[in-house]
């Protein structure tokens, strides 16, 4: 499940178009919830997950669901470590993948000096940095990228980083106390306080 909304039924006409700030008042995530599970007992699937879900939306699905979900994809990149989600999920054996680890659209994760220095250091890019850190910190990180070139330095050039480099790059969140670069309009909360 990509969000923790619940849109009006589309046609192929109005699909993508929708105005999501319209819900529908008769349908909750949890129901959605229980559909996948279905897909899961009937063998369609292997397993479900969601993402962009907060610990408050997280402890709404745990009351309801049979099956606890396998993964929940969230924005984590040294500006948004959503410590408090990563432990809540980690109490509940959910895996966290980092979307967007590199910051995203106005980042300036890439070119903060700290992350340059270890990637100077480290002969590697800023972006492998990053991303050594969401792998270190136990997550699955999926950079978005269409660059070839880019793509395989992803892949070929991260890194084991040394406790003292994890630490730089913790440290990085005090710098903004805390920044989404990914907050698509829902007209409702759907991030809280993680």
């Amino acid at each position: 499940m990509h969000w923790p909304v619940t849109l009006p039924t589309s046609t192929p006409e109005t699909y993508g178009k929708e105005d999501r700030t319209v819900h529908d008042p008769d349908w909750d995530f949890c129901d959605t919830w229980r559909e996948m599970e279905n897909l899961l007992e009937l063998g369609k699937v292997r397993a479900i997950g969601v993402a962009n879900f907060s610990t408050v939306n997280l402890e709404k699905l745990l009351k309801t669901c049979k099956v606890v979900p396998a993964v929940n994809q969230t924005e984590i990149q040294p500006f948004l470590p959503q410590k408090k989600l990563n432990v809540f999920c980690s109490q509940h054996n959910i895996h966290q993948t980092a979307f967007g680890p590199l910051g995203g659209s106005g980042s300036t994760l890439h070119a903060d000096p700290v992350v340059r220095s270890i990637a100077q250091k480290r002969v590697c890019s800023s972006g492998n940095v990053l991303l050594s850190w969401g792998v270190r910190k136990g997550w699955s990180v999926i950079p978005k990228s269409i660059n070839p070139v880019r793509i395989t330095s992803n892949l070929k050039d991260c890194f084991d980083m040394s406790d003292e480099e994890v630490e730089q790059v913790d440290s990085l969140v005090e710098t903004l106390g805390g920044k989404r670069f990914n907050v698509p309009n829902w007209g409702t909360i759907v991030f809280h306080d993680d």
